[in-house]
C-alpha cells in the first residue's frame, strides 16, 4: 500500500522494481475513506470486478450495464477490458460515473469520426486520430495511477501471444488493445507491435481472476444481426455484410471459440445482444446502450446475490 504524499514517478518505479509487489493499492490523501474502503473489500474478498468485452460499436452496450449497476448501488472496484471494452473500462477506472463515461464515448466516438483512411498496405485506417483521441481523453495518466484497478489486453504480433497491460501510459496501452488487424495498422509500443486483444482474448476474465472478490463479465454478442444497411437479414435471407463487419467477425472467430472456457471462470456472465447495431455503427449508441440496460436488469437478482450474498 502506498499512502501519504504522492511519490514521484521515478521513485515509484524504482520501488516497484526493488520489491516487485504482487499487487499495489494507493491511498490518496484527498480520498482516504474511499481508498481504504476499496482496500478493505479486496482484503475481505468482496471487491467487485467487471470485465468488458470488445465489440466495436456494439460494445456501447457496456454503457447501459454501467448505468444499471450504478442505479442498483453496486460499486465496482476492479475493471478489465479488450478493445472498445478497454476504453470504457479505463474511463470507469479513472473515477468517472456512468454518465461521465457515456459522455466521453459519445463525444469522441459518435460525434467525431476516426476514419483516417489509407491504402491497405498496413491498415485501412492509420489510427492517428484514435491515438490522438486517447491522448485527449487520458492525457499522460498511467495505469498504475488510476484510483481503481485496471487491466487491458492486446496481442504481441511478433511473439504471437496475448499481453496483459498492468502499467504504462493509459493512452498507449488502451491504444494497443484497440488495433484491429487489417482495419488499423499495428501499434509500436514497448519494442514490439501490438494488435487488438480481441484476436486472442476478447473477454479477458483471467486478468482479474483471484481471491479479491466476485467477478462479472459482460460479453457483447458479436454474432447478432447487423442493420440491413450494413449487411443484415431481410425476409430470412442473409445478405453479405460490409467489408468492416466481415473483417471484424472473421478476426474474432478464434477468440469466440475459446471464450466459453474463459467465461466459465467468471461468477456471472451478462450477455447483451444489441440487435441491429453494426460493428462500426457508433451512431446507434442509443440502441446498444439500451441492450446493455435490458441485459443488466435481467441479471440484477444474480448480481445482488453475488455482491451481498
Amino acid at each position: 500500500m502506498l499512502a501519504g504524499r504522492p511519490a514521484g514517478r521515478e521513485h515509484r518505479r524504482a520501488w516497484e522494481q526493488l520489491i516487485t509487489p504482487r499487487s499495489m493499492h494507493v491511498v490518496r490523501r484527498e480520498f482516504v475513506a474511499d481508498d481504504l474502503r476499496v482496500l478493505a473489500t479486496r482484503i475481505a474478498g468482496r471487491s467487485v470486478g467487471l470485465v468488458l468485452s470488445g465489440g466495436a460499436a456494439r460494445a456501447c452496450a457496456h454503457l447501459g450495464v454501467l448505468e444499471e449497476l450504478e442505479a442498483a448501488g453496486v460499486t465496482v472496484d476492479r475493471f478489465a477490458g479488450t478493445s472498445m471494452g478497454a476504453i470504457i473500462a479505463a474511463l470507469a477506472a479513472s473515477g468517472l460515473d456512468a454518465a461521465g463515461v457515456d459522455a466521453q464515448i459519445y463525444e469522441h466516438f459518435v460525434r467525431k469520426s476516426h476514419g483516417d483512411y489509407t491504402l491497405p498496405s498496413k491498415g485501412l485506417i492509420r489510427g492517428k486520430r484514435t491515438q490522438s483521441t486517447l491522448r485527449t481523453i487520458f492525457g499522460d495518466h498511467l495505469v498504475e495511477e488510476l484510483p481503481k484497478h485496471f487491466r487491458c489486453v492486446s496481442v504481441d504480433l511478433l511473439a504471437r501471444r496475448p499481453v496483459v497491460h498492468r502499467q504504462g501510459p493509459l493512452a498507449d496501452v488502451v491504444g494497443c488493445s484497440m488495433r484491429l488487424p487489417f482495419l488499423y495498422a499495428p501499434l509500436p509500443y514497448g519494442g514490439t507491435l501490438h494488435v487488438d486483444g480481441g484476436v486472442l482474448d476478447n473477454v479477458p476474465v483471467t486478468t482479474l481472476v483471484g481471491k479479491d472478490g466476485p467477478l462479472i463479465a459482460v460479453n457483447v454478442a458479436s454474432g447478432g444481426n447487423p442493420s440491413p444497411a450494413s449487411g443484415g437479414h431481410r425476409r430470412g435471407k442473409p445478405r453479405v455484410p460490409g467489408l468492416t463487419d466481415t473483417l471484424l467477425r472473421t478476426m474474432t472467430i478464434s477468440s469466440a471459440m475459446a471464450s466459453e472456457k474463459v467465461l466459465a471462470q467468471a461468477d456471472l456472465v451478462i450477455k447483451p445482444n444489441p440487435i441491429g447495431v453494426g460493428l462500426m455503427e457508433y451512431h446507434q449508441i442509443d440502441r446498444a446502450r439500451e441492450a446493455g440496460r435490458i441485459a443488466a436488469r435481467e441479471a440484477l437478482p444474480q448480481i445482488m446475490e453475488l455482491v451481498h450474498g
